[in-house]
């Protein structure tokens, strides 16, 4: 009888979805009624997202081409109208294989192929679209500064380059990866090979049922979300910029944002649901942005977009764009100034060049621009004000630099004090400065921003994320007021701030957040949580199972990558499960055989199980495949001093210290091993250089003066002494050296 009543509840849930879920219905239903929308999408970035490689879509020279990149000769060519490549495989034999997409076409076109079990892969070969008097009608290599053989990730076989996991879902509509984990196989579908109409305004069929019966009452016209622009910005009084007199248009920014984001993906992908609910938007964290916010790596608009007075201001997508045509409304400055008055901004008093000159365009100087894919050209949508002593200081980019590339930083800096005064504040570039180097010694400033509500969420948000390196009582307090903060960016945050406490402190704060109405906010609690089970009590036990259970369906729906599994592997560690840990890291290394965490993290499970031998196996491959990894050297360097071996154990903790991805850890290591081979003198060089690098990290510095004192060179620890003090003002080994140094008998 339970059974019955169980399959009867399935059935009407399952019955009810089909009755009322709105299905997709194509394009040409659309153009019945939507013509002149239709017409505009034509030739359009959406329209041409993927096509069918045909003489129609194909924009590269396939006559019979050879080209040589890395040693790897390709030949491209035409049989039967068919367009192929002859190429390495991914064994490294040469093989024929038929193109069978085209992916995009402006700046550059892309080439798809099918491989076996449904993988369709996009060659690192692609064709510069630009005129050739712009240095374009060209091949080229996405990867020109690398050596890409069939063994390195980004080799056009291998995971990195695979469309169904990595870009399928923005370039194509409703798409169904339709993976099997068992076969590592595709059998991928999608309603529209592009994007389409339904790509950004969801499935149509009740919106077209609707106009068929003629039963419109307003509202949203049958679909789930009104994208509409309500934004109406007029100006009044004397202000010279417009101001936003319309309504809120998050719902048009978010569906945008779920193709022009990095993000990670939580489980499902559909225009018509929230933001938060399908996506993790990354943060402004070093790799991405630079510590002022500017665009580093590609990060496809949203996030820079966020930072912005535009988006305070209620401005969104399609007051700049048409959302049909994908282009600007108005060339240039005209854009501009349909809410920037032009007779006080479009002025030589205001941007101090030439009229009609490159520095006279408003986004020359307010969307810098930089180039990814070797000729893509990107905006940078923060709209700041060039700063060019503060870029100095914090390591970014200036625009005046982008046209002034003759002039050395310090002219940069006085022509601009000459022209425009003294730059303007920015006080979160500082800080982020700071932040990003683990200084301790800014804390309360990092909180103070973090605390404020007048800051961009994602600002906000990106500062608490760091919040974890500073575990002190003022941390805590910030994380706890922030838990509660409305927007799910600043409280997902201080969720994963929380990571320095115990997992009984983990779970006491973040209980109430186990049942957060927003699913990233969730998913996060549920990794922060993943290792509270046996603190948690009775009553709590049934909700943490349950998140759990979300959690776990969210990363397996993400099962084809190897960012998934590791993840999932991380959950199964700390739940206390090591089969299913093992099982999750070598299906991520079956994935991707080089992806580098897997590695690392099998070579630690090795290691607490006493094989140090298998544990050198997974270091040395981490290092053939990443040789710039300051983590792999720094476990390999700790096994060899495990194992006797502190020659080698030296020179792979140096290698460390040297690496982009380099830990104060890593140096204070470094410096112990140093000494103890009883080489104090370089192990104080390489704390010196670590505090200039990471400044005032407690450990580091305390060992510093240490090492100092021990040498007799008291004059030169005052400095970083004083400096201990504030950081541990009640510690008495520090107390004991301002003694003797700052008040001697």
């Amino acid at each position: 009888m339970r059974n019955s009543l169980l399959f009867l509840t399935l059935f009407l849930l399952c019955s009810t979805g089909a009755v009322f879920a709105a299905e997709y219905v194509g394009n040409a239903d659309c153009e019945n009624c939507h013509l002149q929308e239709f017409q505009q999408w034509l030739g359009s970035d959406h329209d041409k997202s993927m096509q069918l490689a045909s003489a129609a879509s194909v924009l590269a020279d396939f006559a019979d081409i050879t080209v040589n990149f890395h040693g790897i000769e390709s030949r491209l060519y035409i049989t039967d109208n068919q367009y192929y490549v002859d190429t390495l495989d991914k064994n490294g034999e040469a093989g024929s294989f038929q193109v069978k997409y085209t992916f995009g076409y402006d700046p550059l076109q892309q080439y798809l192929i099918e491989l076996e079990n449904g993988h369709i892969q996009v060659l690192n070969l692609a064709w510069d679209s630009r005129p050739a008097d712009q240095g374009g009608q060209r091949w080229f290599h996405l990867q020109p500064e690398e050596d890409i053989t069939p063994e390195h990730p980004f080799y056009w076989t291998n995971h990195v380059q695979n469309w169904n996991s990595r870009c399928a879902d923005c370039h194509s509509t409703d798409v169904q990866r339709n993976y099997d984990p068992a076969t590592s196989s595709y059998d991928t579908r999608w309603s529209e090979i592009n994007v389409s109409c339904e790509g950004c305004h969801g499935p149509a069929s009740d919106h077209v049922e609707m106009a068929q019966s003629g039963s419109f009452s307003g509202g949203q016209a049958g679909f789930e979300k009104d994208i509409g622009d309500k934004s109406q910005f007029v100006f009044s009084g004397d202000s010279p910029i417009a101001e936003n007199s319309g309504n809120d248009s998050t719902a048009q920014l978010d569906t945008c944002a779920i193709c022009h984001s990095r993000r990670g993906v939580t489980g499902g992908f559909a225009a018509n649901r929230d933001y938060h609910e399908q996506f993790q938007l990354s943060l402004l964290n070093r790799d991405l942005y630079f510590a002022d916010g500017q665009i580093n790596d590609e990060v496809f608009v949203y996030g820079s977009f966020l930072q912005s007075k535009m988006h305070q201001a209620g401005v969104t997508c399609t007051d700049c764009h048409n959302p049909h045509t994908s282009q600007l409304k108005a060339p240039g400055n005209s854009l501009c100034q349909s809410c920037h008055q032009a007779d006080t901004f479009l002025t030589t008093a205001h941007h101090k060049h030439e009229p009609s000159s490159a520095g006279a365009q408003c986004v020359a100087c307010h969307m810098p621009e930089r180039i990814y894919m070797q000729v893509d050209s990107r905006a940078d949508h923060s709209f700041s004000i060039p700063r060019p002593a503060l870029a100095n200081r914090v390591d970014a980019p200036n625009a005046c630099a982008n046209c002034h590339d003759d002039w050395e930083a310090t002219e940069v800096v006085a022509n601009y004090v000459r022209l425009f005064g003294d730059e303007p504040a920015s006080a979160w570039a500082e800080v982020n400065y700071e932040a990003n180097r683990s200084n301790i010694l800014a804390l309360p400033d990092i909180l103070a921003i973090a605390n404020d509500s007048s800051v961009p969420s994602i600002r906000r948000a990106s500062l608490l994320s760091q919040a974890a390196n500073f575990p002190v009582r003022i941390t805590l307090e910030s994380i706890q007021q922030n838990l509660q903060d409305a927007n799910p960016l600043v409280r997902r945050a201080s969720v994963e701030a929380t990571a320095f406490l115990p997992p009984q402190g983990r779970l006491q704060i973040l209980q109430p957040l186990i049942t957060d109405e927003v699913k990233s906010v969730r998913l996060a609690v549920a990794n922060q949580l993943a290792d509270a089970f046996p603190s948690a009590p009775e009553n709590a036990r049934p909700q943490l199972l349950q998140l759990y259970a979300e959690f776990e369906q969210s990363l397996l729906f993400n099962q084809d990558t190897p960012g998934a599994q590791f993840n999932l592997a991380s959950f199964y560690y700390r739940r206390g499960n090591p089969i299913a840990t093992e099982r999750a890291y070598q299906r991520a290394l079956a994935i991707e055989p080089t992806f580098l965490p897997a590695l690392l993290n099998l070579a630690d499970l090795r290691r607490e199980k006493g094989n140090e031998a298998a544990a050198e196996d997974y270091l040395r491959r981490a290092l053939e495949t990443a040789p710039d990894s300051g983590a792999a050297h720094h476990a390999l360097g700790l096994l060899d001093v495990r194992t006797g071996e502190l020659a080698q154990a030296l020179e792979s903790l140096r290698r460390a210290t040297e690496m982009n991805d380099a830990t104060p850890r890593h140096s204070y290591v470094y410096a112990v091993a140093l000494e103890s081979d009883g080489g104090k003198q370089a192990a104080i060089e390489v704390l010196m250089e670590s505090e200039s690098r990471w400044p005032n990290q407690p450990e580091s510095l305390l060992l510093l003066v240490n090492y100092l004192d021990q040498e007799g060179r008291g004059a030169e620890l005052l400095p970083y002494l004083s400096s201990l003090s504030r950081i541990l003002p009640g510690n008495q080994a520090v107390m004991a050296l301002v003694n003797k140094y700052a008040n001697p008998r």
